[in-house]
């Protein structure tokens, strides 16, 4: 047929539609396929193809043609129909899509899991192996479809991670990691059912072991499909006796003992010796079990989630781990995720030689999992802000994201809702604890798979993490959950020995080692050794216990405005400003944070600077100490416009500050006048009398017998080893010399930690000196290393010497102050 004649018959097909449907008031639509385009004579034009339609469309008609003539579909008819067509592939476009058929394909052949294979207890699937000259056929996977078998690996897989077996079909393939790993509890659950069935006795007849059970049990149905695809019945039997749970049992057991023999006695063998080898590791470390490894030097334990050969960077194999600890992200304990890595190595290795090893085979295990716990109970208790001291390393993570360790003595206040909020690019996210594992065991499918799926752990190039838990962002403020549950004592073994938190004196967010973090020693007697009228004592330790506490809520006519307390502190030096400051905090018991210029330094940054301090110092309910605050207070010039800006910031964030906070200055007549109103307590303190001096005196002095009488009960430590007998003259030298030095040490001792011998006459007589009291406590430490160094008590003495030595620096810091005094007054 040609062209012109096919398209004359399309043409007088078209015309009868579009008259019916203008009859009908419809529209015609035209819908083309591909092919269809050139079904037109080549001398039309395209207005020859103009399609008839109206203004309505209550009658749509829909053409369509494929390979053949046109078809019209009313629009009301599309998917109307309660019916499902049903497609075949075909073959693929070179794109590789399907082009699809309603006629099946004919080489189909007959499933062969069917109705009849259902009633089988378990299905074995077998596939060609080449390169094995023992076997040319290997187990690909084993289908469980018994329910007495189900019933008992319900038992025998309690717990395993990513494995339900209460699905209908359980699946196991690949290196069958599952029954590996729980074969002992296999095999054991197999052995109780021998002992069953022997006490029951045996059968008398090899078909009544099976039957007798379920003649005498009530009969209920289910429909399934049967091998014609029609509905048929399942008779479903109330459970069987323990011979045929034994016999149920024993086909996957005789199965997996034939096929996976060499790698059972092998992993059991090398794991009863406390070794194992590379290829497998796998059947060395269960999923859920507990693994010890050591970070950064310290003993851990997690809870092992999947694990997986791969490679490294450098790209040679390795063993990864992905594992889990409890963490705490400043309002809840949750879990993060740790992998590490086992180095590939040949033939065999002891367990003990491993970056990481299954807890179980550790020698010690039962004393790091107490150690262990009793550590995550330290961790426990440090939830929340915690004021604390810490002794020891920290470290944090610099800009090159690289790990900078750091040592820290001093005071720390822990918290980890802070970290989250101040250092955000090592918050912390983790799971809750109750979340469910989401990972799917390796060598179990829920549900039947391809027989290409992968037979075996695959390397790949970049580790990909197996599970898809969802992390939760960290809380915030306002989330901070004050009643959290407590941990149980497996949880606090697995907890971090890190918490977070900030060094007072390094001014440092750091990670710090909970076993270095102790309880702060608070000194009751700096604030009973201030020197200060009672009036004035008093007063300042009410007005900041009160501001502290509840009992004040005072705010301004603008909500948030004004909450805050501050305290100025002027006079010269070393009269005891920053001193009051500190003794405050230690007779309140709360962190003192303490800052100058220096720390805040010029940039454009300074606002943020002062407000993350000033949000800190609230929260953490601690006193602020901006020490020599001239600089943030000096009066506005027109000369200064950088340091008006700065005096600016400052008038502007204070106003908003909530906690307390004590400036001190000895340039108080250079105030801007705007602080005069904001100052809430002025304090100056003029030199120090003679009365106030000898106080002083008697202080250190008092302080000084104390270290002395602590140092007293220290001997030295000799720390050099003897050389051995081929070790050269130098290392004999010095080594009898280090002796010498230990022995001078040791005689010396008890005359070198001697309390003071100054008597109240020559306390009276340095009192008589216009010394302050940094001046006093910098010339008595002098004194102090002097008389250590001779061996001798300190006495009067050695504080001359000190003095005649640092004479004319004292000199010059008085005629400094007389200076100072002439310009302002």
């Amino acid at each position: 047929m040609s062209d012109e004649h096919l398209f004359r018959q399309v043409e007088t097909f078209v015309d009868r539609i579009a008259r019916l449907t203008r009859e009908g008031g419809g529209k015609v639509k035209w819908k083309y396929p591909k092919r269809g385009r050139k079904m037109r004579s080549d001398s039309d034009s395209d207005d020859d193809r103009a399609t008839p339609a109206t203004d309505t469309a209550s009658n749509d008609i829909t053409m369509a043609m494929v390979k053949g003539p046109l078809v019209a579909v009313n629009s009301a008819e599309i998917g109307m129909t309660a019916n499902s067509k049903v497609l075949y592939s075909g073959p693929e476009d070179k794109k590789g899509r399907f082009q699809w058929k309603d006629q099946p394909p004919k080489d189909l052949e007959k499933p062969a899991e069917d109705a009849e294979s259902l009633k089988h207890a378990i299905l074995v699937r077998y596939v060609k192996t080449f390169g094995d000259p023992r076997r040319n056929l290997r187990l690909h996977s084993v289908v469980v479809q018994s329910p007495l078998l189900r019933e008992l690996l319900g038992d025998v897989l309690k717990g395993y991670p990513g494995l339900s077996t209460e699905l209908t079909r359980l699946e196991f393939s690949g290196q069958f990691e599952p029954l590996i790993h729980r074969w002992e509890q296999f095999t054991a659950a197999i052995e109780d059912l021998k002992t069953q069935a022997a006490a029951l006795g045996p059968p008398d007849s090899p078909q009544e072991e099976v039957t007798t059970d379920l003649a005498k049990l009530a009969v209920t149905t289910d429909t399934s499909i049967d091998a014609n695809g029609t509905d048929g019945e399942i008779v479903q039997a109330a459970p069987a006796t323990a011979g045929v749970r034994l016999k149920h049992a024993l086909l996957l057991y005789d199965l997996l003992a034939t096929e996976l023999k060499d790698t059972i006695e092998t992993s059991s063998d090398m794991i009863k010796k406390g070794q194992i080898s590379f290829n497998l590791m796998w059947t060395a470390f269960q999923p859920g079990s507990l693994v010890y490894a050591k970070v950064m030097q310290r003993d851990r334990v997690f809870r092992l989630q999947s694990s997986a050969y791969g490679h490294d960077n450098a790209g040679d194999p390795v063993f990864y781990l992905t594992m889990k600890y409890v963490d705490f992200d400043g309002t809840r304990h949750g879990t993060k995720k740790q992998i590490m890595s086992i180095a590939f190595f040949e033939g065999t290795k002891p367990f003990t030689s491993l970056s990481a090893l299954p807890l179980a085979s550790h020698p010690q295990q039962q004393v790091i999992k107490d150690r262990l716990t009793v550590r995550g109970a330290k961790v426990e208790a440090l939830a929340g802000v915690q004021y604390r001291g810490y002794d020891g390393t920290g470290y944090f993570v610099n800009q090159n994201n690289e790990i900078e360790y750091v040592t820290i003595r001093g005071r720390v206040v822990i918290d980890a809702l802070s970290w989250n909020k101040w250092v955000p690019n090592q918050a912390v996210y983790l799971t809750p604890l109750h979340a469910k594992e989401s990972v799917m065991a390796n060598g179990f499918n829920a549900t039947a798979g391809d027989d290409d799926e992968n037979d075996e752990y695959e390397e790949e190039d970049d580790y990909q993490e197996l599970d898809d838990d969802m992390s939760f962002a960290p809380p915030t403020e306002d989330q901070e959950d004050k009643k959290r549950p407590a941990l149980s004592p497996e949880q606090q073994m697995l907890c971090t020995p890190v918490v977070r938190g900030y060094a007072l004196k390094e001014k440092l967010w750091v990670n710090m080692f909970v076993n270095n973090a102790k309880d702060v020693t608070f000194n009751t007697a700096a604030f009973e050794s201030l020197v200060l009228p009672d009036g004035q004592k008093d007063m300042l330790l009410g007005f900041t216990a009160m501001q502290m506490s509840a009992y004040t809520q005072w705010d301004d006519v603008v909500s948030g405005k004004g909450k805050g307390i501050l305290l100025l502190l002027s006079g010269p030096p070393g009269v005891g400003k920053t001193l009051t400051a500190e003794s405050v905090a230690e007779e309140m018991k709360v962190p003192l944070y303490s800052v100058t210029a220096g720390d805040l330094g010029w940039d454009k940054n300074i606002e943020k600077k002062l407000v993350d301090i000033f949000t800190m110092v609230t929260r953490w309910n601690a006193i602020l100490l901006l020490d020599e605050a001239d600089v943030f207070m000096e009066a506005r010039s027109l000369e200064a416009i950088e340091r008006n800006k700065l005096v600016s910031i400052f008038l502007r964030v204070l106003e908003y500050f909530e906690g307390i906070a004590f400036l001190t200055t000895n340039r108080v007549q250079t105030f801007d006048p705007a602080f005069q109103s904001r100052i809430h307590i002025s304090i100056d303190y003029p030199e120090l009398s003679a009365e106030s001096r000898k106080t002083v005196w008697k202080t250190f002095l008092a302080s000084h017998d104390v270290v002395q009488a602590t140092a007293r009960d220290k001997l030295p430590v000799f720390t050099h080893a003897k050389p051995s007998d081929d070790a050269s003259d130098r290392a004999n030298s010095d080594y009898e010399k280090a002796k010498a030095d230990y022995d001078k040490a040791i005689t010396l001792h008890p005359k070198r930690t001697l309390p003071h011998e100054l008597s109240e006459k020559d306390i009276h007589a340095l009192s008589l000196k216009a010394l302050n009291g940094r001046q006093i406590k910098n010339l008595l430490k002098t004194a102090q290393l002097h008389a250590i160094y001779k061996g001798e008590a300190l006495s009067k003495k050695h504080i001359d010497h000190s003095l005649g030595v640092t004479q004319h620096l004292l000199q010059s810091s008085q005629q400094t102050a007389g200076t100072r005094a002439s310009l302002y007054g």
